[in-house]
C-alpha cells in the first residue's frame, strides 16, 4: 500500500489555496515518513494519473463548513457525500472520480475552514495568523490516520 498525501485548491482565490500552502510547508516530514506529496492545485487529471489501485490518500483542501477559520474536519473517503447536484460531466469532484476509477483506494479528506475566497494571492489574515498552528495540526492528523490504518 502506497501513502500519499494530495494538496487541492487554487492559489489564486485566497483562503482556496491553503491545502497547497500547508502541505508544501509540512512537505519534507511527510517525505522523511514515506509518504508521496501530491501538489495537484486545480488539475484533477494530474492527481488522477498518480493515483493507483490499493493506494490509501489523504486529499487536504480549503473547506467550508460554517465553523471557525482554520478548523480541521475530516471526512473518509467511503462516507464522503457531495452535497451540490451538478448535471454536466465538467462538474465531478476529484472524490467522485477517485471512486468511479479506483474501488480499492482507501483514504481521508481532510478540510482546512476558510476565512475568505477571492481573487487575491495568498491567505486571509485570519489563517496568515493560524499558518503554523493549522500546519502543525494538519501534519498530526496525516500521522494519526496513517497509525490508525
Amino acid at each position: 500500500m502506497n501513502y500519499k498525501v494530495i494538496a487541492i485548491g487554487n492559489v489564486l482565490m485566497e483562503d482556496d489555496g491553503i491545502g497547497i500552502y500547508v502541505v508544501k510547508k509540512i512537505r519534507k516530514q511527510l517525505m522523511d515518513s514515506n509518504i508521496e506529496v501530491i501538489i495537484g492545485e486545480t488539475d484533477f487529471e494530474y492527481c488522477l494519473s498518480l493515483i493507483e489501485e490499493g493506494d490509501f490518500i489523504l486529499l487536504i483542501d480549503a473547506a467550508y463548513y460554517g465553523k471557525n477559520p482554520g478548523e480541521i474536519t475530516v471526512n473518509s473517503l467511503k462516507d464522503y457525500k457531495q452535497k451540490k447536484k451538478y448535471y454536466t460531466a465538467h462538474n465531478y469532484s476529484i472524490v467522485d472520480l477517485i471512486k468511479l476509477h479506483y474501488k480499492s483506494v482507501k483514504g481521508y479528506i481532510i478540510g482546512i475552514e476558510i476565512k475568505s475566497v477571492s481573487f487575491k494571492l495568498g491567505l486571509s489574515m485570519e489563517l496568515e495568523n493560524q499558518f503554523h498552528i493549522i500546519s502543525k495540526k494538519v501534519v498530526e492528523k496525516i500521522f494519526s490516520l496513517l497509525t490508525d490504518e
